[in-house]
């Protein structure tokens, strides 16, 4: 079943949007006019915006450093992304958070400092929806590298044995950090292993924006309906380096696979199954593409003109013997 020309077209701005903001901010690095680094996801924006496409705003949403995609496909603003990133005052962690973002009105628990150390609080709360009956699905959304982190595997025998409504969808790229997933993991596929805990598991394209997302709705109908978890693996591959300081990459990345994966550019494939089908013209497509810059651009300029935070800013919102302090 095909996804709606709505929801297509939809689904291609946000994955417009995504690479646009990945692109500014490698350029305000190379310009010098911010020292946050990225962890971007250039290649895997169908992945990330596809797999939080079925979510509603009520739903719980663990993300990771990689890019933007799930963040942006969750609901929250570049603005709010930018003000962040920017460290402001006005920011939704006010200037605490870097690029591990959170979003509360969006139901996005703040992203760990070790990626994949956070799969029992998804577990957390799957069994705390379940127990309220809020009718709330929790997406655990990683990288191939994070499902080899010890949390992972009792946090997926516990959603298994109480059946909660959790989705654990794996973004496999390829890569761990420096190394070819080959060479660290002694199979091919991460899904599988779900088979250990009786949970269903699917391996799909990651590169097909309606692949990537039928597959989260599915999963996601099979949480939310009292089934327990369900696994996803999606296939795609990291375009970018593993962080924007990373010079060594071609010694360790085959050309060959640049170039293979260049040519199924999530993006590209989605924008012809658009003309394909009358949706998108060339026209419509700049259009597009320059709304999508023009908001990524503003939302730089309103974040670079918002207040920074004071020293008192830094003992605000801390935990004390009190309580939370807030002077």
């Amino acid at each position: 079943m095909s996804l709606s020309d709505e929801n297509l077209i939809d689904l291609y701005g946000k994955m417009l949007l995504v690479r646009a903001m990945e692109e500014a901010h490698a350029r305000l690095l190379k310009e010098e006019r911010i020292s946050l680094m990225g962890h971007f996801g250039t290649g895997q924006e169908a992945v990330a915006v596809g797999v939080t496409g079925p979510l509603t705003r009520n739903d719980i949403l663990f993300g990771t450093h990689r890019g933007v995609g799930e963040f942006i496909g969750k609901g929250m603003s570049p603005r709010d992304i930018w003000l962040e990133y920017l460290g402001k005052e006005t920011s939704l962690c006010k200037g605490k958070g870097g690029f591990h973002l959170t979003d509360r009105k969006n139901n996005i628990p703040c992203v760990p400092g070790c990626i994949g150390s956070d799969f029992s609080l998804a577990v957390g709360t799957a069994l705390a929806a379940q127990m309220r009956k809020t009718g709330q699905v929790t997406l655990y959304f990683g990288g191939d590298g994070a499902y080899g982190q010890a949390d992972a595997h009792p946090s997926m025998g516990m959603a298994a044995l109480w059946k909660l409504p959790v989705v654990f969808a794996i973004c496999n790229n390829q890569f761990c950090e420096y190394s070819y997933g080959r060479d660290v993991n002694p199979t091919e596929d991460i899904a599988p292993r779900a088979a250990g805990y009786n949970i269903p598991f699917e391996i799909v394209d990651g590169q097909d924006i309606e692949t990537t997302c039928e597959a989260a709705e599915r999963a996601v109908n099979h949480a939310r309906s009292g089934k327990g978890p369900y696994v996803i693996e999606y296939k795609t591959f990291r375009m970018a380096p593993h962080f924007t300081g990373d010079e060594g990459r071609p010694e360790y990345v085959d050309p060959k696979d640049i170039e293979k994966w260049g040519k199924r550019d999530p993006l590209d494939l989605c924008r012809r199954k658009l003309s394909d089908r009358n949706i998108l013209t060339p026209e419509k497509d700049r259009i597009m593409r320059e709304e999508v810059r023009s908001e990524v651009e503003k939302a730089i300029e309103e974040a670079f003109a918002a207040p920074d935070p004071t020293g008192n800013d830094l003992l605000r919102d801390l935990y004390t013997q009190g309580g939370i302090s807030h002077e």
